[in-house]
């Protein structure tokens, strides 16, 4: 599936999904710009802080499951707003290889990136629907 999708313009398409993603992590992550990453989606371990930058480790808040789950180490760009996937824990994804040319560098930040976006919707989905569910209950 990641390879499905090939921008033509694959460095401009890419800044644009850093920042969509950021967007859609600000959803999840209301708190985010003042360092707090508390949230009931999605789990952070922040690893390093800068005056714009955060690196952490993002993953589903699923208490309680133990089925694997992609951990992404990324790095948060609060001036520009944008997210960038550093690397991606998970056992089905495929392991990044030495890299030697600046093509396979972008193409691989462009599948990482492609899974992060499509993981941060589903996590909206899943978000939308237990705040439906939780409507519901409460109605």
């Amino acid at each position: 599936m990641l390879n499905t999708v090939r921008p033509i313009n694959k460095s401009f398409c890419l800044q644009m999904l850093c920042e969509e993603n950021y967007s859609k992590l600000f959803r999840l992550i209301p708190k985010m710009t003042q360092g707090d990453f508390d949230s009931t989606m999605v789990r952070s371990n922040v690893l390093a802080t800068g005056p714009f930058t955060y690196t952490v480790y993002l993953h589903h808040n699923n208490k309680g499951e133990n089925s694997p789950k992609p951990r992404f180490k990324c790095r948060i760009y609060l001036d520009t707003k944008s997210v960038e996937v550093i690397h991606i824990d998970e056992p089905s994804y495929p392991e990044q290889q030495r890299i030697s040319s600046p093509r396979e560098i972008l193409n691989n930040k462009w599948a990482s990136n492609y899974f992060f976006e499509k993981w941060l919707t589903f996590l909206l989905t899943l978000s939308n629907i237990e705040h439906s569910h939780q409507k519901t209950i409460n109605a």
